[in-house]
């Protein structure tokens, strides 16, 4: 193994991160850019000092990789749309809507112009309902105690 990271040049640095990034493309979390670009500074810094060793080069690529990957995740933290929707659900809590739907498929009630999943109680077309939870993007509702 000793013999392997000896023979690295600094171009294999600029290869590894450039299919880290290519890599990144397809995992859109963030994680593989941040290493990516860790192996391209690597890669320059070992054509600028090519006296370092193969164990600093890994020191190097380890600690500006972690470092990389923390500051990223404090400061350009990823959105994922299943967050953005369970937040969207959430914002139905304590509002009242209509079954509209009941069948193999699901239970489904109007809110706005779409039709949202809903669970909780036994329903009935044309039933008035009341949101009081979400379990992601699905409403848990129950009968409107206003509705009589």
């Amino acid at each position: 193994m000793e013999v392997f990271f000896a023979t690295i040049d600094y171009w294999h640095w600029l290869v590894l991160g450039l299919a880290l990034v290519i890599i990144e493309l397809f995992a859109s979390s963030t994680f593989f850019l941040w290493m990516g670009v860790s192996a391209i500074m690597v890669g320059i810094l070992y054509k600028l000092f090519p006296s370092l060793s193969w164990q600093i080069q890994l020191l190097l690529f380890s600690g500006l990789s972690i470092f990389s990957i923390f500051l990223a995740k404090k400061y350009f933290p990823v959105k994922t749309i299943d967050n953005e929707l369970n937040v969207r659900a959430k914002r139905h809590i304590g509002n009242i809507y209509t079954v509209v739907s009941n069948d193999e498929h699901g239970t489904k009630i109007k809110v706005g112009d779409s039709l949202w999943l809903a669970k909780g109680c036994d329903m009935h077309i044309g039933q008035r309902v009341k949101v009081i939870d979400t379990d992601s993007v699905t409403l848990i509702v129950e009968p409107d105690s206003n509705n009589s």
